[in-house]
Formats: C-alpha cells, sequence, structure tokens
C-alpha cells in the first residue's frame, strides 16, 4: 500500500483540493459524478443581537475521508447552506471561542447557530481521500476495488436544538461502510471539558458517497 498522501491543491484553495480528489475518486468508481454539486448557499451566521449557540462539526477521521458540512431543512429535504469541507487537505480557520479549542486543522470547524431552533448539520456528502498511486491509478480494477472498500456507510442526520449560549460539538465518525453523526453538548467544569449527550429526534437527511438524500 502507497503512503496515504492526500491531495494538496495547486493554489492552496479548499474547493480546488474538492475538485481534484472529487474527479479522481470518480474515475475510480465510474457510477460517481465527476462534479460535487454545490447549488446551497454560503452559511450565514445569525447577527451578533439574535440568540444564538456555538457548534463544532468534528470529522475524527480527517486524513481517511472528506465530509463536506451543511446545514439542512429535514421537512422539505432541502440542503439551507454549505459550512465547508473537512478532511484532507481542508483548513477552515474560523475559531470562535470554543471549549476545548484545537489549533486550525482539517479535522474541525466552528460555527454560530440559531438558538432554541431545530438544528440538522452534518456531511452533504462524504469520500475517502486517495493517494497520488492511486489517482494515476484510477482505471485500474484493483485500485477501483480498493477505494470502494473505503467507502463509508450511509450518514443519517439526526436533529438538536442548541439552546441559549451553550455549546455543542457535532461528531462525524467515518470508516468503511459505516457513518455516525453523533451532537453533544460541551460543558466546562474545573477547567475540564466534558461532553454530554444531547436529546435528538430523527431526521430525513442521509448522506452516501456524492449525494444527500431524503428519506421519507
Amino acid at each position: 500500500m502507497n503512503d496515504r498522501r492526500l491531495i494538496t491543491p495547486t493554489t492552496g484553495h479548499v474547493p480546488d483540493a474538492r475538485a481534484a480528489v472529487a474527479m479522481a475518486f470518480a474515475a475510480a468508481l465510474a457510477a460517481c459524478s465527476a462534479t460535487l454539486p454545490n447549488t446551497a448557499p454560503k452559511y450565514i451566521e445569525p447577527p451578533k443581537t439574535a440568540p444564538s449557540a456555538k457548534v463544532r462539526v468534528v470529522n475524527i477521521h480527517p486524513f481517511a475521508y472528506y465530509a463536506d458540512i451543511a446545514v439542512f431543512d429535514s421537512p422539505t429535504c432541502f440542503t439551507k447552506a454549505n459550512l465547508g469541507m473537512t478532511g484532507g487537505s481542508s483548513r477552515d480557520a474560523e475559531r470562535i471561542g470554543m471549549l476545548d479549542d484545537k489549533p486550525v486543522s482539517a479535522a474541525s470547524l466552528e460555527r454560530y447557530v440559531p438558538a432554541d431552533e431545530p438544528l440538522v448539520i452534518g456531511p452533504r456528502a462524504v469520500f475517502p481521500t486517495v493517494t497520488n498511486s492511486e489517482i494515476m491509478h484510477s482505471l485500474m480494477p484493483g485500485t477501483q476495488a480498493e477505494v470502494r472498500a473505503r467507502q463509508a456507510g450511509v450518514c443519517k442526520v439526526p436533529a438538536f436544538v442548541p439552546r441559549l449560549n451553550e455549546q455543542y460539538e457535532v461528531v462525524v465518525d467515518l470508516t468503511p461502510a459505516h457513518c455516525t453523526v453523533t451532537p453533544y453538548r460541551l460543558v466546562g467544569t474545573d477547567g475540564a471539558v466534558k461532553r454530554e449527550p444531547v436529546e435528538t429526534q430523527p431526521s430525513q437527511i442521509s448522506t452516501y458517497e456524492f449525494d444527500m438524500r431524503c428519506f421519507k
């Protein structure tokens, strides 16, 4: 197996990395589209005067998977807005002063969200990172089979209600044939940070490979 070198965009912009990986992965899998649909607007945080909470989305396997993060409207099965990309060579630099803060990396992104409203937030699409060798040999049956074997499973994205001025972490766990999206509430006590379970409701939003799907 070759070293797990990630695609590095020549311009340094995340969309270029996403396009490069999407094109290579699509060539390997044939059934996937060569570009990632991006019809939803960019996410706009609530005004500073509006009731809000803080949310961090964490891709816990960023060197193995890209996860394109969005906010959804579950009843209408609609992507409200795109938050950004995690994984691979992505680097979302926005930090909003959350508990248990970590340096900027491919693993996470942070945003203010409206408080006391149902929130459905998670991957809009997921796909494995690929090596330079896999790009070069993307049409070889062995390479195709190896990349297929790393596909994540269906990501069912739950809904939860962020409360005023509280902080949350949404953990996206991607491994072959597996995906979970789990929100936690962050609580700081005595210099430590605890992650407490959050009450959730199922939504109609699920993601698989390059597509957001609605299951009614």
